[in-house]
């Protein structure tokens, strides 16, 4: 059993991925037997109230220990830095894990060991330093990325790294909270005043660009028949995309902005079909694009559900999926997308085939499997 910090970036309660993919891997660590603490950034006012529930929140226990820090932009995060470097010293943990390069640079100097997990390529100065330094520290056990298209890319723009440090590991899915695939859904749907005997096409993510937003609202206007039920999304997003729905005249298109993670997998029961349209190049809350070497943590969700999925045909997505388990068409071509939508909904045995691999598939990528798989255990 090991005394394990978790030193994020993210700031908790918040509804970013990247917060929901830390508290998940904190849970799997706990899970595996670890003592647990993470630290974490505080919201502002203007974000989720510092007392929100957070295990209704991420879907997760309270097994382990949440510590949230100020961390002010204004001086480049330093106070939050100071405060986690002196939790460093103080605590002595036998193994820091962090998405952070600076959480890295931190464990290095304190001479504690640490696993760096990667989800973006690094390109600045300041960032290419510190990777650098850290990658040839005695106490780094190992970096983790996402994809191996990600890997191909640090190896290429990094090559003092050596390739044996560097381990893929997907995300991951929280199979249990899919374990009961018989929901009523039509019992749901009339809770949500929804036609019960209308098809229901989901996406479920944020609206950032490059989701493939503008796509759905298409398919909404050509395929009046069925529902189209958006989950996700910002305040502000949701506003104009609603407002834009209006305009449109599109009766059939829903935006149910955001939803606990507790409580996704009631919506995932209510639907038929499930569609991931993204684009060629694919924006982040952070900025940038990351359609070269994303993992988005909806593949899997889409997987577990046991719902037919639809995904756009992108390179690093074939990591995971392949014509065994989803339908593949082109990230823009609406005609291609249209069709795919009707013939899955109206071939049942087809859609049953393929969301059955794609639930078998799911259940080997849990966030413990992965989390043991990190830490070698």
């Amino acid at each position: 059993m090991n005394n394990l910090m978790y030193w994020s970036d993210s700031i908790i309660p918040s509804t970013s991925a990247n917060s929901i993919q830390v508290m998940k891997m904190c849970e799997a660590f706990t899970n595996l037997g670890h003592i647990t603490t993470l630290h974490a950034k505080k919201p502002n006012k203007s974000q989720i109230p510092p007392n929100t529930n957070l295990t209704e929140l991420y879907g997760v226990s309270s097994d382990f220990k949440v510590l949230c820090h100020s961390s002010h932009r204004s001086i480049k995060h330093i106070d939050y830095d100071f405060t986690l470097s002196l939790n460093v010293l103080k605590a002595k943990p036998d193994l820091i894990y962090t998405r952070s390069l600076r959480g890295a640079l931190s464990a290095h100097w304190c001479n504690i060991q640490f696993i760096l997990e990667l989800h973006f390529l690094p390109t600045t100065k300041k960032s290419n330093w510190i990777l650098k330094k850290v990658s040839k520290s005695n106490s780094l056990k190992k970096i983790v990325v996402i994809s191996q298209k990600l890997k191909d890319m640090l190896l290429e723009t990094h090559p003092y790294i050596s390739e044996f440090m560097i381990e893929v590991h997907h995300d991951a899915i929280d199979i249990e909270r899919f374990a009961n695939s018989n929901l009523d859904s039509v019992e749901t749907k009339v809770k949500l005043n929804l036609n019960p005997s209308r098809k229901i096409v989901m996406y479920v993510g944020h609206l950032y660009e490059g989701r493939g937003i503008d796509l759905i609202e298409q398919l909404a206007q050509t395929l009046p028949e069925i529902d189209f039920i958006i989950i996700g999304g910002t305040e502000k997003d949701v506003l104009y995309r609603k407002s834009k729905s209006l305009q449109m005249g599109t009766s059939n298109l829903v935006y149910y902005g955001f939803i606990p993670n507790s409580k996704l997998h009631y919506y995932y029961a209510i639907a038929d079909l499930l569609i991931m349209p993204y684009q060629q190049q694919v924006s982040v809350s952070g900025g940038g694009d990351s359609s070269q070497w994303m993992s988005p943590m909806k593949t899997f969700e889409y997987m577990a559900s046991g719902k037919p999925l639809i995904s756009s045909d992108i390179p690093v997505l074939r990591e995971v999926l392949d014509d065994e388990v989803a339908i593949l068409v082109e990230a823009d071509k609406l005609e291609e997308w249209k069709s795919s939508i009707q013939n899955t909904l109206t071939n049942t045995q087809f859609a049953n085939r393929i969301s059955g691999n794609a639930r078998r598939k799911a259940q080997e990528n849990t966030w413990v499997c992965r989390a043991h798989k990190i830490l070698g255990k």
